[in-house]
């Protein structure tokens, strides 16, 4: 069984949706994916085995993680747990393997010119990138559920320009590469900000100070927090907090976890706080965000 909510169609090729979903895996069972895509996968919650076409064997696939899949025949999700359920909870991206196939018959093909081309020099097999989701993926995330959370005018266009530097994200992982213009235009955040994102995400569920986070990047904390401000926009704890609600966000779908559970997780040590900070950043409370989003999943068998 699987629950979608929030899909994004018809945002232009060679996209095809963008949703959040959660499978549920029974006890010592398998869930086999009969509809074939080409795949992104952002695996943010849960991990499961799983066997697909393009890797050999029986592998893990857990959070953090990233799945790339080109089309193909088999792909199924296994637990090997005969007690209990276990959830998976992603990010989809799907393409259109029709339009891409139809590209790829061309005989000149430009990658940096053409974003098909691009695709298919890039992600020519299945590929998994074990804790792929760093902090500049995790933030396209962020946006992603932003956009089609509000649905605000032009959120179409908006995803579709997400899901490109998500792709683009992902090669460049896969490459090792780096922009330098990007670089030399200041476009891409310094080697400081992602050092602070890096150890935040790490350490989410702890107490953070900005002398600790100051420390283990090397700066003084009045320098941290001019740099951090300026590139980003948020002052450090401002992102901390999005990113701990986001994480909430994430968890309070699970209903397993009770309310209390999701926020020491999430690095809330006061059930009562963590609710104010949710309702603050979401306009809702926990409860009836999670009642919410309850009533909105739409079942996939």
């Amino acid at each position: 069984m699987s629950y979608s909510w929030h899909p994004v169609e018809n945002f232009g090729p060679p996209f095809l949706m963008v949703d959040e979903a959660t499978f549920v895996i029974p006890k010592g069972g398998e869930v086999r994916l009969r509809k074939n895509h080409f795949k992104f996968l952002f695996i943010l919650e849960g991990s499961i085995e799983h066997e697909i076409e393009g890797i050999e064997g029986r592998v893990s696939l857990s959070s953090g993680d990233i799945l790339v899949a080109p089309v193909v025949d088999e792909h199924a999700y296994i637990n090997k747990h005969s007690k209990q359920a276990h959830h998976l909870h992603l990010v989809r991206l799907f393409l259109d393997a029709e339009h891409l196939a139809k590209q790829a018959r061309r005989r000149v093909r430009k990658p940096e010119v053409n974003f098909v081309d691009f695709i298919l020099h890039h992600f020519a097999s299945v590929v998994q990138l074990n804790g792929g989701i760093d902090t500049e993926i995790t933030d396209l995330l962020v946006d992603l559920r932003r956009e089609t959370d509000q649905q605000s005018v032009g959120y179409r266009h908006r995803v579709r320009s997400i899901c490109t530097d998500l792709i683009v994200a992902v090669a460049r992982k896969l490459t090792d590469t780096k922009n330098e213009e990007a670089i030399e235009s200041g476009a891409t955040p310094s080697s400081l900000v992602l050092g602070v994102k890096e150890y935040i995400l790490k350490h989410l569920s702890e107490d953070m100070t900005l002398g600790e986070i100051a420390w283990h990047v090397g700066k003084g904390e009045e320098h941290l927090a001019r740099v951090f401000k300026r590139e980003t926009g948020q002052t450090v704890f401002d992102y901390v907090r999005e990113v701990r609600v986001n994480r909430a966000r994430t968890l309070i779908l699970d209903p397993s976890l009770s309310l209390s559970e999701v926020a020491t997780r999430c690095g809330f040590h006061s059930l009562s706080f963590f609710s104010r900070t949710f309702r603050t950043v979401t306009g809702m409370s926990p409860t009836g965000y999670r009642r919410h989003m309850a009533a909105v999943l739409t079942p996939h068998s």
